[in-house]
């Protein structure tokens, strides 16, 4: 025993177990393992059950394990003695996926919980690096997973079985044409209702951005006002549109710094379609971009509306107040994040402005509208998203570029951390929207701004990495983004 106890050294098991009898497993193809018997049988009552009994298994000590596979049992075996096994992820995530899906049933069979939870980890934590893009692989990879574990396992209430009809349902636009998926809500009904009700409420973001349409040097000219547009399909009931601003790169000219985001609807009849638009007036846009949520009309946390400023607003006229008041009122005191949608700023003083929220109710909110020094704001747009205060799933806030040095030493290049702790527990990666609140830029240069969510192992249900970039000869004294951060089945 001591060259065996060295070669386990650190098992999590007692050695003891290795002077047991070997059982036999054979598969359907033929193949024969061998495992310590009494290590078989700790992990759990239903193991010993096969292995301890007066039918065939327990008086030959052999089994016919079947529909399993090698790999699988292989894998299985290797966690047995070691609680780990190898397979790399990296060369072949779409094999990966379904040996995890494969390992969980065999631990759902056989009442294996330990190895239910790592597997179920494991699947995680491998879904998560696709979403962050370390690890490449496509949607029909998560359908053959999905559909072995609707397939094998008892109910679509198993953690792994909800945990990918979830991620289904997030993924639903890449996938809702492929054969895989069709197959899928065909054969199994039962994984068909739950996705549907998991998408009934499903949140969609999108992104229009100029760069998708032309080149950032094939600017527009200031002769006419400019839209550019992208073109969306819904479903019924029709949705509200939540607006952010997340970039602009704006030539210094005769003109003011104007950019706006409406929507307008192409059709509302059996395939609602509308465009997305991004409106720069006459200013001359290298580029800008712009993020929207859907939310429909009937959702039961989340609502969404807009105000325009169209007075001007200057440091010596004071900060605007409007009270806004909600269409139907929340059960209780409402949680409200503001966005910027649009802007006007005189070209010549610094273009500044934030936006606070006070005195929030159940009824409604009131938004304060500011600028600073110099600077004549002509025109705002601003989004609001409200929710009841103490949603579980859901969190808002802002940061700010004064996170990491102040106004009076701007820097192009600015990331940090923002951290969820203290603010809500999240079980896994929300989806975050996130767009600009307020901003501090000096005038008399090219108005370059870049905001984004930082798509890495940072974002996650902890918290989330944000950038706010400029370049070039722009003075970026503050940036203030809001987010709003979610579970994905909210």
């Amino acid at each position: 025993m001591d060259a065996t106890a060295a070669a386990y050294a650190g098992a999590p098991f007692n050695l003891s177990v290795l002077q047991s009898p070997l059982f036999k497993i054979t598969l359907d193809d033929g193949s024969a393992y061998y495992i310590h018997k009494e290590l078989l049988a700790s992990l759990s009552a239903e193991w010993r059950q096969h292995i301890d009994n007066k039918m065939k298994e327990g008086l030959t000590g052999e089994m016919l394990l079947r529909e399993v596979d090698n790999t699988t049992l292989q894998r299985f075996l290797q966690w047995v003695y070691f609680r780990e096994y190898t397979i790399d992820e990296l060369k072949d995530p779409g094999s990966a996926l379904l040996i995890y899906a494969k390992l969980y049933a065999l631990a759902d069979r056989f009442n294996v919980q330990e190895l239910k939870v790592f597997n179920f980890g494991k699947l995680k934590a491998l879904l998560k690096k696709r979403q962050v893009g370390q690890t490449n692989f496509t949607p029909t990879m998560v359908l053959v997973a999905a559909r072995y574990a609707v397939d094998t396992l008892p109910n679509v209430n198993e953690d792994m079985v909800d945990y990918l009809l979830h991620y289904l349902a997030w993924i639903l636009p890449s996938i809702c044409n492929l054969p895989e998926f069709a197959s899928l809500v065909r054969e199994y009904p039962d994984a068909a209702i739950a996705l549907f009700r998991l998408t009934s409420h499903a949140l969609p973001a999108s992104k229009l951005s100029t760069v998708n349409i032309h080149t950032w040097d094939q600017k527009n000219s200031n002769a006419s006002p400019v839209h550019w547009t992208k073109l969306n399909q819904v479903q019924h009931p029709l949705p509200s549109f939540a607006f952010a601003l997340i970039g602009l790169d704006a030539t210094p000219d005769t003109n003011n710094i104007q950019l706006s985001t409406s929507y307008k609807w192409v059709e509302k009849g059996l395939n609602p379609t509308y465009n997305a638009i991004l409106d720069s007036g006459k200013t001359i846009i290298r580029s800008a971009a712009c993020n929207w949520l859907e939310i429909p009309p009937d959702h039961p946390v989340l609502r969404t509306g807009t105000y325009d400023m169209t007075e001007t607003l200057t440091l010596a006229g004071g900060p605007k107040t409007i009270p806004i008041k909600f269409s139907q009122p929340f059960t209780r005191n409402a949680k409200v994040v503001l966005f910027l949608n649009g802007m006007d700023f005189n070209k010549n003083p610094n273009c500044r402005v934030n936006m606070h929220v006070i005195d929030e109710t159940a009824n409604g909110f009131t938004l304060k509208l500011e600028t600073w020094m110099d600077t004549i704001v002509l025109k705002v747009g601003v989004t609001w998203v409200a929710y009841p205060e103490g949603t579980p799933g859901v969190t808002s806030g802002v940061v700010c570029t004064d996170a990491l040095r102040t106004w009076e030493t701007p820097q192009p290049k600015n990331a940090w951390y923002h951290s969820f702790v203290g603010e809500v527990a999240f079980k896994s990666t929300p989806r975050i929207f996130l767009g600009l609140r307020g901003l501090d830029y000096a005038a008399q240069k090219s108005f370059r701004l870049a905001t984004e969510l930082v798509n890495g192992p940072e974002t996650n249900q902890y918290g989330f990495m944000w950038r706010a970039n400029s370049w070039g000869d722009t003075v970026m004294y503050t940036t203030w983004l809001a987010y709003l951060a979610f579970d994905p089945t909210l």
